[in-house]
């Protein structure tokens, strides 16, 4: 493919090949949310909904670790650029600074047994963690405590909303300085300029 624009370093694609993923993992999670409250103000059979709802938060959850990864990975990419590219020194200084509280989850991510042995693993115990309903909450209340929103705790730690405004901030600077996006018809669809011939899609590095 040919590169729009200015010649952008190969850190810079995978910046923003790791942004633009953070995003879309993130608006999944509030898809999955509206899902789940669908799925709790229509389904009366409760062996059912037991099922569905397990499903619907294990994909969540899912998301959860893909956003996470995401963001850790862009934090070193970024890291690199504010120190060789004095315009995105401060960006990338503010999003690796942004972003540092993610580091403690990836131990707890990669070993559970704590929390599944003070929880068993409940789905309770994870909207609760996650802000959905109050700490002090024993139980949902109504399908309207499963609405994902920018408040959503991601890994229990940062909200979702001023996570992905970050990602989108830094995305937009770096598309505006290197021309990273075009809109590809007859659908809309911001497609990542890559100059790699046997690649369609970054590795995760």
């Amino acid at each position: 493919m040919k590169l729009g624009g200015t010649q952008a370093p190969l850190s810079v694609y995978m910046l923003a090949d790791h942004l633009d993923a953070a995003l879309a993992a993130g608006e999944d999670i509030m898809v999955r949310g509206s899902q789940w409250r669908e799925l709790a103000e229509h389904t009366s059979e409760p062996a059912d909904f037991v099922m569905r709802q397990r499903k619907i938060a294990d994909e969540i959850r899912a998301l959860e670790l893909m956003l996470v990864a995401r963001v850790l990975k862009a934090r070193s990419h970024a890291a690199a650029l504010s120190e060789y590219d004095d315009r995105f020194r401060m960006l990338g200084r503010l999003f690796v600074a942004g972003t540092a509280i993610l580091l403690d989850a990836v131990e707890e991510s990669g070993d559970a047994r704590e929390l599944d042995f003070d929880t068993g693993d409940e789905i309770i115990a994870y909207v609760r963690s996650r802000g959905l309903i109050a700490p002090d909450a024993a139980a949902i209340r109504k399908a309207s405590d499963l609405t994902i929103d920018d408040s959503f705790l991601v890994a229990a730690r940062m909200a979702l909303g001023p996570l992905l405004d970050m990602a989108a901030a830094f995305l937009d600077a770096l598309d505006v300085q290197y021309d990273l996006f075009v809109e590809e018809a007859p659908v809309a669809k911001r497609t990542l300029l890559l100059d790699l011939d046997d690649a369609d899609r970054l590795p995760l590095n």
